[in-house]
């Protein structure tokens, strides 16, 4: 806005002088509503607060229920050491059409990932036969029996 706009509308309005009577009995109404709305309102937002607790720790007694405990897990059964056993993952590949046997050391640490069982004799490795499909991902496993 232009400063010629701001005076004009200064002029036009008209402010009473300050009355320190006036402000002194607005002060003490508003002082008096004050202390008045205090004293009301203190025992019901108590005894509100203490309704909602025993609201709450009685709904949480009667629906929360204790939490169940955990069975352990029963041990796997020991892999078939003859039977071939499908790579994790292999099921989402495309279909095997080709493939290739081929006989590896894997480490004995790998097996349970492969759902696999190491047998009591293993040390660090174990000879597994892998099949390999033709896109040269692994689709199957087992392990080979130590004679």
């Amino acid at each position: 806005m232009d400063s010629e706009s701001m005076k004009r509308l200064r002029a036009s309005v008209e402010v009473p002088p300050a009355d320190p009577a006036r402000e002194a009995a607005l002060l003490a109404a508003f002082d008096a509503h004050r202390a008045r709305r205090r004293q009301r309102l203190s025992f019901p937002a108590w005894a509100a607060a203490a309704a909602l607790v025993v609201i709450t720790v009685s709904l949480n007694w009667i629906v929360v229920q204790p939490p169940k405990a955990i069975q352990p897990a029963a041990p796997d059964a020991p892999a078939d050491l003859s039977g071939f056993v499908a790579w994790p993952g292999s099921s989402a590949w495309p279909p095997l059409e080709s493939g290739s046997l081929m006989r590896v050391e894997l480490p004995v640490s790998l097996l349970p990932t492969l759902g696999l069982s190491a047998p009591s004799s293993a040390a660090g490795l174990v000879p597994a036969d892998i099949v390999v499909g033709q896109d040269g991902l692994a689709r199957a496993v087992r392990l080979v029996q130590q004679q």
